[in-house]
């Protein structure tokens, strides 16, 4: 199935608070959901390029917590704390990013076909001006993320 760069990426931003991506992965849902769920799946795969991730705490559940380190290819440190508000397997996870910049992540999973999943990410920021600090970069740091997630996707179904 040939698709075009249109169909494959998407990013928009939806209002003065919110940012959309999304992606269609070359994977069953409940595959893409998995590289969520599972720790070791998700912190290879998570933040932009060249960034590595160390989980403390990843409880994947509703009111679960979610911190760890993000390290920048500079050598830099991001310190991450999230709370999951909403997972309903394998459709939809929602998480709050609770230290700066504040914002509501929601991920859906859509199957497009039996080996297709689109992936929309939703980040609604708490109020506008921590939109304003990250859109610049924000968007295209999800497209890496996509492009990170699709790779290793790609990598499982060998």
């Amino acid at each position: 199935m040939k698709m075009t760069n249109e169909l494959v990426r998407n990013a928009v931003t939806e209002n003065d608070r919110e940012i959309i991506n999304w992606r269609v992965m070359h994977a069953p849902r409940e595959v893409v959901f998995e590289a969520w769920r599972n720790p070791e799946q998700l912190a290879s795969w998570w933040g932009p390029n060249g960034f590595t991730n160390t989980f403390q705490t990843f409880e994947f559940e509703q009111g679960g917590q979610w911190e760890f380190v993000m390290h920048g290819p500079d050598g830099t440190d991001y310190k991450n704390k999230s709370e999951f508000t909403v997972i309903e397997a394998p459709e939809r996870v929602v998480f709050k990013h609770l230290n700066g910049p504040h914002f509501q992540m929601t991920a859906i999973f859509e199957e497009v076909d039996a080996n297709n999943t689109k992936l929309t990410w939703r980040m609604l920021f708490d109020t506008a001006k921590e939109f304003e600090m990250v859109k610049s970069y924000a968007v295209e740091g999800n497209e890496q993320n996509f492009d990170r997630l699709q790779a290793l996707l790609l990598e499982q179904r060998g």
